[in-house]
């Protein structure tokens, strides 16, 4: 795992040569588990709008980890509100930061702009260091990111990172990636393979009855295999305390006013200390890989030998 630094990323150019081999190896050093990192924030973002975005607060109830923001439907969630005229306005911000960082991306990684899913985007006001969460919900414990209500279908996560605290870095820690673990861990006791059989009959029941719930307002979760898998693997690696203190590890410091992209699927990572960070999050799916070996997917339906996901 590297981290691997660009220095003067220019967008502009970049968008009026969307097939240059550049973007492809970008996409090519994400998948293989690296980091991109940008010493000063890629997009705009102004001075002003990183002052208002230090005073906001984020909501006391334990189901919100973050201040998010739900693209789709102009919604922020999560906030102390105040005032009206100050939600408005964080609302505001946040659409046009998850903009620019779509617009910036598209021209950073064109193999997957026309195909990723745009999920949500977070301000995280919050100081890491000794933060009270529940254990699976702990961001200073190694883990691969799974989201427990969005399943991907075998779609990857791939976030974006803007640490805007006026002086200090963002701390994390890394080990090894998703298809190391994967190989070395799945069908151990505690991390059972999937089975394909659910897929072909429980699956179909599964998605049936998930969509015949949301025509009628109920918010029922279908995970294919491979997605519960992977929610079973970011609990077993959190509450693993042998793997959390004798797994390699590798120390970050992403300073103030800079920005980094990863695979957090693919990458086991923790937050160690920091607070006041933006974040905006895709979902490439797997037919825009540029390395599809290389995917927890494919590792996983090798050690298996069937497909772990299907089309709704």
């Amino acid at each position: 795992m590297a981290l691997i630094t660009i220095q003067d990323f220019d967008m502009t150019r970049a968008a009026s040569q969307p097939d240059s081999g550049l973007g492809r190896w970008y996409c090519q050093q994400l998948e293989r588990g690296h980091i991109l990192f940008f010493p000063r924030i890629p997009f705009e973002l102004s001075e002003e709008d990183r002052a208002f975005l230090l005073t906001q607060q984020q909501a006391g109830a334990g189901y919100h980890k973050n201040i998010a923001y739900r693209p789709h439907q102009d919604r922020i969630t999560g906030l102390v509100k105040r005032s009206r005229q100050e939600e408005e306005r964080l609302r505001s911000l946040m659409r046009a930061y998850s903009r620019r960082v779509i617009r910036f991306m598209a021209a950073l990684l064109p193999p997957y702009a026309s195909r990723w899913r745009l999920d949500y985007a977070s301000f995280r006001p919050q100081e890491e260091r000794g933060r009270p969460l529940r254990l699976r919900s702990r961001n200073d414990l190694l883990h691969v990111d799974a989201f427990p209500t969005r399943p991907t279908g075998g779609g990857r996560i791939l976030r974006v990172f803007t640490n805007i605290h006026p002086t200090r870095p963002r701390h994390w820690v890394t080990s090894e990636t998703c298809d190391v673990l994967i190989e070395r861990l799945a069908g151990t006791p505690g991390l059972p393979l999937p089975s394909p059989r659910h897929h072909s009959i429980w699956g179909r029941l599964g998605r049936a009855l998930a969509t015949a719930g949301r025509r009628v307002g109920l918010p029922l979760i279908h995970r294919s295999p491979y997605d519960a898998f992977m929610l079973r693997l970011h609990h077993y690696l959190k509450e693993h305390r042998e793997f959390q203190a004798s797994s390699p590890k590798h120390v970050w410091a992403f300073p103030a006013h800079s920005t980094w992209i990863v695979f957090t699927d693919m990458v086991t990572h923790a937050v160690l200390s920091g607070q006041f960070a933006l974040e905006q999050t895709f979902i490439v799916p797997h037919e825009a890989l540029v390395l599809p070996e290389r995917s927890p997917l494919r590792v996983l339906e090798r050690l298996v030998g069937a497909p772990l996901t299907a089309a709704e």
